[in-house]
């Protein structure tokens, strides 16, 4: 004992001066995620230790305080390995669905290591040296190693180290990933890719599902499409293995018709899972929004759109899907999808609860031309992961293009801030006040909304599940895919180009109507936002202003009219007829009319003669 107390008292002495904190290169070990603030009634508090040096390093010589107690690290942590050191083994299995390396009791070496929910500081201590240290909440540490505000921390949220460059500050720290949530690395390859338009090229979804050979792994936040169903229902029929997880929490709740395909594919073979919230369920995402399908370990496939089949009809959403030929990216998202539906706290795999759910009437037909193909093209592609690392690869998106194009459902909260001072034109569906945004209107060109979420920018796009504000980007779990490629950036402006041009294009609806000598030119049915009407008679103008009705006089012969209907835009459409006015009518005698009557007369007077002659 006295030995130890010993010890004890050269540590402590040790600490007692400014420590130096090491900077230059990875020298050292790194404090990689905390988590000071468990959810009420758990003990998920932990501490994650990372080793981004080339060499193995030995445990031995580390320690973990909060400067009341300390946890004395040991055996070896290899070149990039975390380990995890936790106030609870079972509790931490429960969300992460692996055991920690070690309990804070199994390695207690002094005193009482417990973070504190308001505020507290945790240390990594080298040879009696602090070589990383994260201040967080309202503690009001002002020692070595520290400079400036401490890091904000919530109920239930990790702090999370951004990179592997220490400053010292809250910058080095992310507050806004769950517990439980999973830290993937970047994802990048050149591989052959496909790039399509919806709902043009919608029936690439189908020909994807029923193509599969030996496996189907589908995450989605929605599945209401019967069309989807039965091509899904073709894949098992040949044998296919068919895993499909789903947000079990969606704005409105489960829809009867998504309770009527989840059991119809149950009852098939496939295994479903959804990711669900409350009754002591703490959901790692606000929502599972993904849309991308693995097949076969081979190919994946990355939507705007849900299984929905409102969103993928033939008149449904304005989207984008993008095939990716890839056996790296489908292994990549296989482990991705693994990991959401791995057997923890929040997941529910089901099990035929949804029987005798009426069958809904389908997805119907309506007719919609189609513009675009689909496109072809090698291309380099990255995976923009949310929430894992989305806000930093967003931002690194953003600063490599000068000039963005926003086609989305919105765009709002930080990724407004960060990408409106670089973009050339913003379309959206829900435009933001204050900003200089069009309003995407399909009416014109049966659409049904504008859900895509594309980013143009100089040399690559981003497309994918992710839309653009808060939520999307550092709270959901989406998958969107960055692809680096000229022959991708004219493909996604030319649908840019489209929607922006024809979706605004008024609609000019031209009805005439003869009131009293006059033609009266009615415009009241055209579409356009804030209309101008113009009126022409033979080329030449007559009437230009906002009144929709309109009232012309026209001499007899024939004429053209035409009506133009402007937006606040500039955009227009017309529409014109040909109307012809007859001469009016004139009396006229023809000469031989006189004959004609005076033999009628004669006729008349030598019957009455004869009239006469018998009666006398």
């Amino acid at each position: 004992m006295a030995r130890e107390a010993l010890i004890l008292a050269l540590f402590l002495i040790a600490l007692s001066p400014p420590a130096v904190h090491a900077t230059s290169g990875y020298e050292h070990l790194l404090l990689y995620e905390i988590s000071p603030y468990s959810y009420s009634g758990e003990k998920v508090d932990y501490v994650c230790i990372f080793n981004p040096t080339g060499a193995p390093v030995n445990l031995s010589h580390y320690f973990v305080t909060d400067f009341e107690g300390y946890l004395k690290l040991q055996g070896i942590i290899r070149p990039l390995e975390k380990i995890y050191v936790a106030e609870n083994a079972t509790a931490f299995f429960s969300f992460f669905g692996f055991y920690p390396d070690f309990t804070y009791d199994e390695i207690r070496w002094n005193g009482t290591f417990a973070l504190s929910n308001e505020g507290d500081e945790v240390a990594l201590i080298r040879d009696g040296n602090i070589v990383d240290l994260v201040v967080y909440g309202n503690s009001a540490y002002s020692g070595p190693g520290w400079v400036g505000a401490p890091v904000e921390v919530g109920e239930g949220y990790v702090l999370r180290r951004i990179s592997y460059e220490d400053t010292d500050t809250s910058h080095d720290w992310s507050n806004y990933h769950r517990i439980g949530q999973s830290d993937f690395p970047v994802f990048e390859a050149e591989a052959r890719v496909e790039v399509f338009a919806l709902p043009d090229s919608r029936g690439e979804i189908f020909r994807f599902l029923k193509g599969a050979k030996s496996s189907l792994d589908i995450e989605m936040y929605t599945f209401t499409s019967t069309e989807a169903m039965h091509a899904i229902i073709d894949s098992l029929n040949n044998g296919t293995r068919v895993r499909i997880l789903l947000e079990g929490s969606p704005v409105g709740g489960i829809k009867e018709e998504e309770r009527y395909i989840v059991q119809k594919l149950y009852e098939q073979g496939a295994q479903i899972y959804f990711m669900v919230n409350g009754n002591g369920r703490h959901n790692r995402y606000s929502f599972v929004h993904s849309k991308f399908i693995i097949r076969d370990s081979t190919d994946v496939m990355i939507l705007t759109e849900n299984l929905d089949g409102s969103s993928i009809a033939p008149c449904g959403n304005r989207g984008f899907g993008v095939i990716v030929h890839s056996t790296a990216l489908a292994e990549y998202l296989e482990r991705v999808f693994e990991d959401d539906t791995k057997e923890v706290q929040d997941i529910w795999e089901y099990n035929g609860e949804f029987q005798g759910v009426a069958e809904p009437e389908g997805d119907g037909v309506e007719f919609r031309h189609s513009y675009f193909s689909p496109l072809n093209l090698s291309a380099r592609v990255r995976v923009l992961l949310a929430p894992d690392y989305s806000v930093s690869l967003l931002r690194e998106f953003v600063e490599s293009s000068s000039s963005i194009e926003v086609e989305a459902l919105y765009l709002r909260d930080y990724p407004l801030s960060l990408i409106y001072p670089r973009t050339s034109r913003i379309l959206v569906q829900f435009p933001e006040n204050g900003y200089d945004m069009k309003e995407f209107k399909g009416e014109k060109e049966n659409l049904r909304l504008l859900h895509a979420k594309l980013l143009i920018g100089n040399r690559s796009v981003l497309v994918g599940s992710m839309n653009f504000g808060n939520n999307s980007l550092m709270k959901n779990r989406e998958v969107s895919v960055i692809i680096e490629s000229s022959d991708a950036v004219r493909f996604f402006r030319e649908v840019f180009d489209y929607d922006w041009n024809a979706s605004y294009h008024p609609l000019a609806i031209l009805r005439i109507r003869e009131s009293r000598g006059d033609l009266i030119v009615d415009m009241r049915d055209s579409l356009a936002e804030d209309p101008v009407y113009a009126v022409y008679v033979d080329g030449h103008i007559v009437y230009r202003g906002r009144e929709p009705v309109h009232r012309i006089h026209l001499s007899p012969g024939t004429h053209i009219i035409k009506v133009e209907v402007f937006d606040k835009y500039g955009n227009a459409d017309s529409e014109e007829r040909i109307i012809t006015v007859p001469a009016s009518p004139r009396i006229s005698v023809d000469p031989l009319l006189f004959l004609y009557l005076s033999v009628f007369a004669v006729f008349l007077y030598k019957v009455w003669k004869n009239h006469r002659r018998i009666v006398y």
